[in-house]
Parts: C-alpha cells; structure tokens; sequence
C-alpha cells in the first residue's frame, strides 16, 4: 500500500507546465494528502482557482482545510491608488480581484466566483492585497501542510490560467525533509508569506477583504450554493453589516452658523433656493462661502431621503480636492474622482448604486465639469433610483453648448454656483443654463461682501505705455477689424474674435509692466503672502517676472498647468506659502477659479481681461479672510496701458482700461491712497473725451 510520504516522495522536483498536465500530475497528488495552503503571487486570475477546481475540491472535503492567498495584481498607479482608497473607505476591493476585463454580469455569476465566495463567508478562504511602495510583488509560491510536513511549489508560473497550464514556465518541487537547503527555502517562503499577511513590511501595504466586499461577493452568488446553509449565512452577514457599518448621511456641522453674524446671507440663500423649489442659481461673491451653502441646501435636500447621491461637478481637477475637504466636513466621505478616467468613474457610480442596494445611505462624488458631459457619466447616474442632487460649481463654464444642449435631465435636485453666472456675450447659453438649473434665487454682491465676509482693498494704479513695436500692431489689428466688423458672415465673425484676442494680448502683456513690476516689488516692505497675476495669451510675461523676482532676491514659486496637475507638488507649494516660507507665487489663468487660499494680502495684477468675470475672481482670491494671519486689509496693484499717441485706433484700449479702473476704485477703500489712481483715471477720461 502507498503511503502519503511514498507518493510525495515520487513526484518529480521540476516541471514544465505547457509540456504536461500540471494539475493531475503535481496539483493534484498534493491537495489529496494536505490540510492547508498558502500561496503568494505577483498575479491573480480567478480563472487559476477554475483550473484547479478539482485538486482545490478535494482539498476542501476536509472540513478543517483552509487555504490562504496574498496577491499583488498588477495595477498601474492610479489603479492602486484607487484600491488603497477604496479600501481605506471600507469600499468593495472585489472588483480589482478579478481583474476589469472579467467584470462583467456572466463573470460575477460563474461557479468559480460562488465557490470563492462560499469559501470566504465558510471562513475557509482568505484573501490579502499586497501592494508594495515601490516596485511590486514577484513572487510565485504555493506552500502546501501536507500529513508528511510543508511542501512547496515555487517557480515562474502565476496563480493565472496561463501561468499554470500555458505558457512555458518553471516549476519547482520541494520538500522540507528532503534536503537541509530544502526546509531553509521553505521556512523563507513561510516566514516572507507571514510578513506580508501580517502586514508587518515596510515596504508595502497589506490589505484584507472587509465587510463590503464580502458583501459585494454574496450578492454575486446564487442562493442555491447550499440551500441548507445560505439562509443563516445571510442572517449572520446581514446582522453583521448592520452592526458594524454605519449608513453615510449628509449632517451640517454643528460649528456652522449661517443664520447670524458676517455669514447670516447664506441662510437667505438657502431658504431661496428652496422656496424655489430645490432649483436655482446662487450669486455669491467669491469668498461669500458658495461652497458651504450648497452643502447645506443639500443637507436639508436628503434630510427625509433615506438614499441619495449629490454630485459636484468643478471646473478643474485641482478643485476636486478642495470640494473634497468640505464635504468631510458634512460627515460623508466623497468620492474623489481626480485622477480618475472616465471608465474609472462609472464604475466608481455603478458600485456606489450597488452598494446604495444593499445599506441605504447618502454619498457624494466630486467631478469635472467634463466627466459630468460624458454620456457614459450621465447614462449610468440615470440608473439610480432614489434621489440625485447636482451641484454646478462656477456654473457660468457649463453654459456651453455641450453641456446645455443635453443636460442630465433627470436629476431632480440642482443648484448652480457663481459669482457672475451671466455669460458674457453669449446670452443664448446663459439661458439654457438658468433654464435647467433655475434663475437666480439670491445676490450676494462684492459690495455687499467686502467688510463682512471680505476684507476691505487698496488700490494702487500705476502708468505704463506701449512700445513703438507694440503701438504698430495693435493698429495693424485695430485697422483688420474695423474692416471685418461690420459683416454678418460666421467665418468672418470668428476671424474678428481672434483678431480682438490678439490684440487684447498686447496690452495684458505689454513689456513696460515689467520694469514696472520691479519698481513696485523693490520696495515692498513685507514681502510674505504676495501673488502676482500674468498674462495667460503667452508665456514671455511669466517668465520675466520670475526673473525679475528672482533678480530681487525673493522666495517664489509659479503656478501653472504643471503644477496643478501635480496634488503632491500644490498642496507643498500651498503649504510653504501660506508659512511664509515661500513669499510670492505667480500665475496665469489657473488661480482665477475656485482656489482657496485665505493668506493672500498684496496681488500685482500684471495683466487684466476686458471681463469683469475675471475681476471678480482675481478679487476674490485676495480678499478673503485669513484667521491663520489675521489679515485686515489687501492692497491691489493694477499697471494701466496707455497709449504713446492719442489717435482714434486706441480707443477701445483706453476705454477698457478705464472701465477697469472705475470698478475697482468704486470698491475700493476710500482714502489717500486712492490719489494716484484718481489721477491716472482723469488722464484716461480726458484722452477717451479726445478720440
């Protein structure tokens, strides 16, 4: 009669598996006289476990077997950022286990996925992720209690179908009471495999399945797995879902005070919006606190809800993580979709409706203004059958024709944000976007904020004129567009916008700023939280005036596309300024939006837009509040271009740069240091008079 140790004994120590039936030869042989395995692989595919069905089957016929898997699949960055997030979230990780491809409706039902998912709610099977900090997990190990001691199946074959049965691989098969040099591999491997169940490594991560992934796993299986033991699993689970996780709800934070004091315009704003009808479009200034009132709107939105999704659309990536911040402050934990593709996204929703499913609860998901334009976004929201609240941050950008021509028309509750929410020069698309979210409810202008939620501005004009080089060409632009104005063709239109851009970029990058810039910079006595604002029609601007302050001697850093898309890079920058250890930072367009950064007192506003859109946000950036640094007061500098002739092609240049100048005088502090301005200003309105 054959003993165990007999048949261990007489398998051979390698193999290749493309060659022979590496399952019934060596798989097989081994489960039959174990109780236990552990495998560790660099790669996982649920289709490996279908192919050792029947070695694995017979392994488990005793009661007692268990089987343990630590895996690292390999995920791109994003991928495991993701699943570190997910995890973290107490989110499902279920679908990085087998892999995107393989979710599908089929793969979720198969026999292989019942089977794990009978074997994880049996506690029979475990299974941990593995993601190292660096690099990634390699290995291929199998490592078997057999009656006769631990053996192991270790080589370059993966726990995937190809790995095991396709491709040419290696295996080896040890013995621990073979050799010496034997028992020392395996009790590594062991001792490596424990290090990482464990999570005892400082190299990596270990993450185990939770609670929402074993949930996820029981409603992918059939409840004819065992008619005899289902029900009380699912009692069992379900009661333990229910005492160990806590239904997500929206709850305004008990600190926040909207009714009384500097702040009491937002619960006006709020009770507009609803009497409206839980629609409408809220015209705060920047700084007014637009983002906590429309958590709260949609706070009291879900208060009877007992599921709901809010979504937050922003203009760009980096806003995500600011909305991200506030929304923690409402008791949910947002799904933070920067970085996220769009497949990533809708798979993102399709597991928060799943999961709604199963706990009814509110959720939050942050995104751009482009993710929500998707059909693939919008088509999988429109699955969800409770209630979806949309909040439209710095709604005026959704005006445009791909957002307003097929809106998400079944999200019943809406709210638009924006300091100026009129698009200017495009009153078609202004009220396609008030007719889907609503009309304004409620102002809150900059007259209003500035003394109150704002902090009161000087304004410091200074004079600058245009080269003889730059004089020329605005003619030359000036004297094509007059030729062009008058016609009614499109093309032709299109062709007078992109003159009117060029030219408007002459004067915001004009090259006399930057010998004005440094005059003013040179003598600025405190130099800590200052911001300059460039020209974003070229890059020659930024770049002198990083020379220049380089030339001075200041501690600066520029903000740009580069640097936005780089969290880790902003939120240092961000942090190093706001210490002071960084003093000024200078930008171009990507600071107008959303950017919350309270610390800012001095801003040089080296070039100016001809919209007072963008005034208003540049204001808002600097007139913010500042508990941190006590600020009481901003000062503004604005460098005015002239003319070096008092001809009638420059009167569009003097009449925009004299709107600018009135608007922000009229806000502006009242006092001796408005002279130089007055004074600028009466040249400007004398020579306009002239043309």
């Amino acid at each position: 009669m054959t003993t165990n140790e007999q048949v261990l004994n007489s398998l051979p120590p390698v193999y290749f598996p493309n060659e022979i039936n590496i399952v019934k030869k060596l798989f097989l042989p081994v489960s039959k006289v174990s109780n236990n395995f552990n495998c560790l692989s660099g790669y996982f595919s649920s289709k490996a476990i279908s192919e050792l069905a029947e070695p694995l089957s017979v392994l488990f016929k005793n009661p007692l077997a268990k089987g343990r898997f630590v895996i690292s699949p390999n995920l791109s960055d994003e991928d495991k950022e993701a699943l570190i997030k997910a995890y973290e979230n107490e989110e499902s990780i279920f679908d990085f286990l087998v892999g995107k491809d393989e979710i599908t409706r089929e793969a979720l039902v198969t026999s292989t996925l019942e089977a794990i998912g009978y074997l994880i709610k049996k506690n029979r099977l475990d299974i941990r992720i593995a993601l190292m900090k660096e690099g990634m997990m390699h290995a291929k190990i199998w490592l078997f209690s057999t009656t006769e001691g631990e053996v192991a199946i270790h080589g370059s074959g993966n726990a995937t179908k190809s790995g095991l049965m396709t491709n040419f691989e290696q295996l080896v098969f040890s013995r621990e009471w073979e050799s010496k040099s034997n028992k020392t591999i395996i009790d590594s491997y062991q001792d490596r495999f424990n290090t990482f169940w464990d999570g005892r490594r400082d190299d990596s991560y270990t993450l185990k399945l939770n609670d929402k992934t074993i949930s996820k796993i029981l409603m992918s299986t059939k409840t004819d797995v065992s008619e005899e033991e289902f029900p009380n699993l699912l009692n069992k689970l379900t009661k333990h879902l229910e005492n160990k996780t806590v239904s997500q709800r929206l709850t305004i934070p008990e600190w926040l005070n909207f009714r009384d004091g500097d702040y009491k315009h937002q619960g006006e704003a709020i009770d507009a919006w609803i009497e409206q009808g839980y629609k409408g479009t809220l015209e705060i200034a920047t700084g007014g606190g637009k983002t906590l009132t429309s958590l709260v709107c949609a706070s009291i939105a879900f208060e009877s809800e007992e599921a709901g999704i809010l979504v937050i659309a922003v203009p760009n990536k980096p806003l995500i993580k600011q909305w991200a911040e506030d929304v923690r402050n409402f008791s949910l934990r947002p799904v933070d979709t920067e970085g996220i593709g769009t497949k990533g996204i809708v798979r993102v929703i399709r597991r928060t409706i799943k999961e709604h499913e199963m706990i009814p609860q509110h959720s939050a998901i942050v995104l751009t203004h482009d993710a929500l334009k998707t059909d693939e976004v919008k088509s999988v929201l429109s699955k969800y059958k409770n209630k979806i609240m949309l909040i439209g941050d710095e709604a005026h950008n959704l005006g445009s024709a791909s957002f307003v021509d097929n809106p998400p028309g079944f999200i019943e509750l809406r709210l638009a944000l924006s300091a100026t929410p009129e698009r200017q020069y495009d009153p078609e698309g202004t009220l396609k976007l008030f007719d889907y979210f609503g009309p304004v409810v409620y102002e809150f202008s900059l007259e209003e904020a500035i003394g109150n939620c704002l902090v009161p501005f000087k304004y410091s004009a200074h004079k600058v004129y245009l080269n003889q080089e730059e004089s020329d060409l605005w003619k030359e632009y000036t004297e094509k567009i007059n030729s062009l104005l008058w016609s009614e063709d499109k093309e032709t239109k299109k062709l007078v916008e992109q003159l009117q851009i060029r030219r408007r970029a002459i004067s915001e990058g004009a090259e006399n700023k930057n010998s004005a810039f440094k005059s003013e910079v040179s003598t600025l006595k405190s130099r800590i939280h200052s911001l300059a604002f460039c020209t974003d029609k070229s890059p020659e601007q930024l770049i002198s005036v990083n020379d220049i302050l380089r030339e001075e001697g200041f501690l600066f850093h520029q903000i740009t596309g580069d640097e936005t898309s780089n969290k880790n890079l902003m939120q240092d920058v961000i942090s190093s300024y706001k210490r002071g250890e960084i003093e000024i930072l200078t930008s171009k367009k990507v600071l107008d939006e959303g950017f919350n950064i309270p610390p800012i007192k001095t801003a040089y506003f080296l070039a100016s837009s001809g919209t007072v859109r963008t005034w208003v946000q540049r204001l808002g950036r600097v007139l913010r509040k500042s508990d941190d640094t006590g600020k009481k007061i901003a000062e503004i500098h604005d460098f005015i271009v002239f003319p070096p002739e008092n001809t009638k092609e420059f009167k569009s240049l003097v009449s925009n740069e004299l709107k600018r100048m009135q608007w922000f005088m009229s806000l502006a502090v009242k006092d001796r240091s408005l002279d130089q301005a007055i004074s600028i200003s009466n040249e400007l309105l004398a020579i306009k008079e002239l043309l």
